[in-house]
């Protein structure tokens, strides 16, 4: 008997010693230009991002007859989500405030964390200190409350939505939303994006219009949505708003805006905004600017992923929410193109050393430190290469995928 114990434990040690890898290292494996030493150093060349230059320069050009003439400018600012990781954007703004620069934005879009930080960066400068109180220091529990494991099969998420609603409605009070209502009504749009989990649809909503109506039902729905925007699918329940389609009355469910959509810029802002200024088409008037800033990173850190069936499915949820984020900033810089508006974007240095342990699991000290890496970018107030660059993530050599031709390969 003994005989067979010893040996069924030789075997599962055997089994978790295969389940170790010798896996490339971290610093290694960030590097996206690894050279292949089974191909000739000519045999592969990358995009040159001088070309994508070339193309945005004649999409001007054809533009010009079109823009509005003599017009001012318009400054779009768009938030991503990324959980606790809205640190950095916090103190882009602050820095942004500090070099003296920054814009009065005439349109602001947040998704999940980007809507919890929308309203105040959209209401300008004179929010910042609060913004800072709200999203700086925040911890796992402040923000989330479990519920009794008996509860979660039958329930629509891990935890209930309690401490975010209240510090939600503490926020955005009948001022703050009034305030809002002021701006939309002086032609400044608002606007944050949640994800309908019934149709699987981006929606956007114009918070202005929704704050002008001034009811307590409007003050409601406003806080709603940013509620609906932060919701997390699986983390926090999905939120119920009742609409009305042809005089019946139904219930559609709300969640993260990020599920769809990371960030938003469509060509109807600068459309809205010219016919607002009685200005007819979506072309912008020369100099306009989108601001683009990721709460993260533009590429995932490597991670040594042991092969087991939570860990792969983790690091796959990983890769497809970083190449679909990349692939919306790209999409994003064609708006831009189609509407003549410069792009800049600025992201989460690929330097910066955080744990990997989720986007609402960082320590206050990981919060300051994004934060002090986004005031230092703000600090730069959009000048291309000092933090924020004018093309998206893809067009540089060094981030474009390049076929293999064996497994030999020397670090840079």
């Amino acid at each position: 008997m003994k005989t067979r114990i010893v040996a069924l434990v030789l075997a599962v040690l055997a089994l978790v010693g295969c389940a170790r890898r010798h896996c490339v290292p971290d610093a290694i494996g960030a590097k996206h230009n690894l050279i292949d030493l089974s191909a000739a150093p000519d045999a592969h060349a990358p995009a040159d991002p001088d070309a994508t230059r070339e193309v945005a320069d004649e999409y001007r050009k054809r533009l010009a007859p079109r823009r509005p003439a003599n017009a001012p400018p318009y400054h779009f600012l768009a938030l991503s989500g990324g959980g606790m990781y809205g640190a950095f954007g916090v103190g882009v703004l602050s820095g942004w405030t500090e070099s003296g620069i920054r814009p009065s934005f005439d349109v602001v879009t947040g998704i999940s964390t980007g809507g919890l930080i929308a309203t105040y960066a959209f209401l300008g400068p004179q929010y910042d200190e609060r913004l800072r109180a709200t999203m700086l220091g925040v911890t796992r529990r402040e923000i989330l409350r479990g519920r009794a494991i008996v509860v979660i099969p039958f329930a629509d998420a891990l935890y209930n939505a309690r401490p975010i609603k209240r510090l939600i409605d503490r926020e955005l009070t009948s001022q703050v939303i009034a305030e809002v209502a002021a701006a939309h009504a002086a032609g400044r749009r608002l606007y944050i994006g949640t994800t309908n989990i019934d149709t699987h649809r981006l929606v956007i909503w114009d918070m202005g219009a929704i704050a002008s109506r001034g009811t307590c039902e409007s003050q409601e729905l406003f806080r709603k949505v940013v509620l609906a925007s932060s919701s997390i699918p699986g983390v926090f329940p999905p939120v119920k708003i009742d609409v009305e389609v042809d005089g019946k009355h139904y219930e559609e469910l709300h969640v993260d805006g990020g599920v769809s959509d990371e960030v938003i810029f469509r060509a109807f802002m600068v459309a809205d905004l010219n016919r607002a200024a009685g200005r007819a088409g979506a072309a912008a008037p020369a100099g306009s600017t989108l601001y683009v800033i990721d709460n993260g990173k533009l590429y995932a850190d490597p991670n040594c992923t042991r092969p087991r069936l939570t860990n792969m499915v983790s690091a796959s949820f990983r890769s497809i929410v970083y190449g679909k984020t990349r692939d919306e900033l790209y999409r994003i810089f064609l708006n831009c193109l189609e509407t003549g508006v410069d792009f800049r974007l600025a992201a989460v240095s690929q330097q910066t050393r955080l744990s990997n342990k989720g986007g609402l699991s960082l320590t206050p000290a990981e919060q300051q430190q994004l934060f002090s890496d986004g005031y230092s970018v703000g600090m730069s107030a959009g000048i291309v290469g000092e933090g924020w660059r004018e093309l998206p993530p893809g067009t540089n050599p060094n981030e474009q995928a390049m076929p293999r031709t064996g497994t030999r390969f020397a670090a840079p």
